[in-house]
């Protein structure tokens, strides 16, 4: 419950929407116990054929002999001198005083209700039911105008926490370095932000709805309850130490099951979006028996989890509900045996001075079943709360997670382009006894031209992500400038860098937000101008037939793999970038294509740093130094020497 409360704590900035559903949550219950309470006199009215102020005027005169009479049995013990030195004598003055007190308040107050009575209701009987179950239906729409306000008051509230949650998360996951996202992973993070945030939303709904306002409208009937009989409404309440081992146990095994619930959500998302994010394997190799399986399996689980949370959650509300009935049924055994026998005790039992009236007996009983009703609505609401609670868990795992690659505190400031890049014994592993690279040393000066050759897994690619602080180095480090890129800012140095990647990102908007991603103030001249660089304009402009207003689709899925590197190479020389990394970023464009874009960088040669990871002779050609990574090693390549 540590991560909820510290939800709760952050709702607080929502204070007055808090404050406003918790005052009419008060309301609620107000007007719930007094609309039962209506009908005492309703009842009275109809049994005895009075009017309302003859019904108060004859309560003050019971209360006023009521009074007389204890006052005068006050007097006789008090001038018994010898009597006054007895204990037991001097317990009942100091219970006739309490007595002539209660009645002095009782008449207090039903003098004032006369006057209100007398100035606001007729006098007739029939007339004053019609006006009081007037008043009863207007303070039902008042109730529920109310519940309706806290509905709206609490939504809004739990939605903008929600919100800022989602978004925290949202901006978490884009700031998390590599190693840190690939231990969440993308359904995992998924899950998070949609299911978490949901069931969070729900649990703070619960808390500061349900949790509040059913529990003062238990309270509201129990308070007007006790003024017919303190005595008689704890003598119902026996059965509420089982009650709250009922609410314990389904609280635990709740909390277990919402737990589950929450973990399998990860694993469907995780299912599901490897299926349809890799659709075109699992047609080619004919896996859709196998992924249909597994999908099948998942939301096997999840509806065995499902129906044990619907089947506990089932079971509680009649247990709940069956305890609050037995409580009915004590506290109206009890009250009919001392109408029925006109007694004031149960046994030994003292339960009020005076016997009970049916009239106060049926209120007493309208009373304990107007409590049950929001008791039958709590039985539930630790659930959803419980729910709220694992979600919380989840949420604020990815928001105290550190980072690996953290921004420096106060960072330097690099002047303008034209940097060298250093590179100086650097090493890196991803598990401390497997190092990918190993006292790598490199030294470009600014408008060079470089490329790196290697097998796959030879740490290549692992080169170019601790460039652009994806990864810190774990040995050694990497300057531009003369300055270590850790004293940088993230943004800044990743502002200097633009990156082609084999595996082409794009996003599922037009051609043109795409080139301009990451340039967003690019003129569409200057759109046109870079796609013309990266040949990429006469495939926009003859084959899609949009042109540059085209939607790419998802992931860029409605072009070829060619049409997408193009376009991510536009993207980047758009970006003007002081260092352009190409990382295979030709190996699906055809060879025509490529000698084009050989041109362009030759254009481009001198302008920026460009690192080139590649197979082909055609771009190798540009570079003035030529690479091998071998084993974690870099070495300068033997192709270079060959060729010069």
């Amino acid at each position: 419950m540590k991560n909820f409360r510290r939800a709760v704590r952050e709702s607080f900035q929502y204070f007055p929407a808090i404050v406003l559903a918790t005052i009419c949550s008060i309301g609620i219950a107000f007007l719930w116990g007094s609309n039962i309470g209506a009908l005492y006199p309703v009842i009275d009215l109809t049994l005895k054929g009075e009017s309302i102020q003859g019904w108060v005027q004859k309560s003050i005169d019971i209360h006023e002999a009521e009074k007389a009479a204890a006052k005068s049995e006050l007097v006789l013990k008090t001038q018994n001198g010898n009597q006054s030195d007895d204990a037991n004598a001097r317990s009942a003055i100091r219970g006739l005083e309490h007595k002539i007190k209660q009645a002095e308040t009782a008449i207090y107050y039903r003098r004032i209700a006369l006057s209100y009575s007398q100035a606001l209701l007729p006098r007739d009987p029939f007339q004053t039911i019609c006006a009081i179950m007037g008043l009863l239906v207007v303070s039902t729409l008042v109730k529920h105008l109310l519940m309706l306000t806290n509905d709206l008051l609490l939504g809004y509230a739990a939605s903008a926490i929600v919100r800022d949650l989602r978004r925290r998360v949202f901006a978490k996951a884009l700031s998390m370095d590599r190693t840190t996202y690939q231990n969440h992973g993308t359904s995992g993070l998924l899950a998070t932000i949609t299911s978490a945030a949901d069931s969070l939303a729900q649990g703070l709904m619960a808390l500061f709805g349900v949790a509040i306002r059913e529990p003062l409208r238990v309270v509201s009937c129990l308070i007007f309850a006790s003024f017919i009989s303190v005595k008689l409404l704890l003598l119902s309440a026996v059965l509420a130490p089982m009650l709250l081992l009922v609410v314990v146990f389904f609280n635990r095994t709740i909390r277990s099951i919402s737990t589950s619930i929450l973990g399998k959500n990860v694993g469907f998302h995780e299912i599901l979006l490897e299926a349809l994010n890799n659709i075109f394997t699992v047609q080619a190799f004919t896996m859709e028996k196998q992924e249909n399986e597994k999908f099948e399996e998942c939301t096997k689980d999840m509806r065995r989890i499902s129906l044990k949370m619907i089947f506990y959650t089932g079971l509680s509300k009649p247990l709940t509900e069956l305890i609050g009935v037995g409580m009915v049924a004590i506290a109206v055994c009890a009250g009919a045996y001392l109408v029925v026998n006109k007694q004031t005790h149960i046994g030994f039992l003292h339960i009020r001075d005076t016997p009970l009236s049916i009239t106060d007996l049926l209120m007493f009983f309208g009373f304990l079943i107007g409590a049950s009703d929001p008791l039958r609505k709590l039985s539930g609401v630790s659930i959803v709360i419980y729910g709220g609670a694992m979600a919380s868990n989840m949420l604020y795992a990815v928001l105290d997670v550190p980072s690996n690659v953290t921004a420096a505190q106060s960072p330097e400031v690099l002047r303008g382009p034209g940097h060298r890049l250093s590179i100086q014994d650097l090493s890196f592993y991803y598990h401390q006894h497997h190092p990918v690279l190993q006292d790598v040393n490199l030294d470009i000066g600014y408008g060079s031209t470089v490329a790196i050759l290697g097998p796959n897994g030879s740490g290549k690619s692992t080169l170019i992500h601790l460039l652009c602080r994806f990864y810190d180095p774990t040995g050694g480090r990497i300057c531009l400038g003369n300055v270590d890129i850790k004293r940088l800012s993230l943004h800044d140095l990743r502002s200097r860098i633009a990156i082609v990647s084999q595996s082409t990102e794009l996003f599922n908007r037009t051609v043109l937000e795409n080139i301009q991603y990451g340039s967003p103030e690019a003129t569409q001249e200057q759109v046109y101008d870079a796609a013309k660089l990266a040949h990429a304009h006469r495939f926009i402009t003859e084959s899609l037939s949009e042109g540059y207003e085209t939607v790419v689709g998802q992931g860029g899925q409605k072009l070829s793999g060619g049409q997408r590197q193009r376009i991510a190479l536009a993207r980047a020389i758009l970006r003007k970038p002081e260092i352009l990394i190409l990382d295979e970023s030709t190996s699906q464009i055809d060879m025509e294509s490529e000698l084009q874009i050989r041109e362009t960088l030759q254009q481009m040669k001198g302008s920026m740093t460009i690192i080139i990871i590649t197979h082909r002779e055609a771009l190798t050609a540009l570079a003035d130094e030529v690479y091998t990574i071998q084993n974690g090693r870099l070495f300068p390549s033997q192709y270079k020497l060959a060729a010069a």
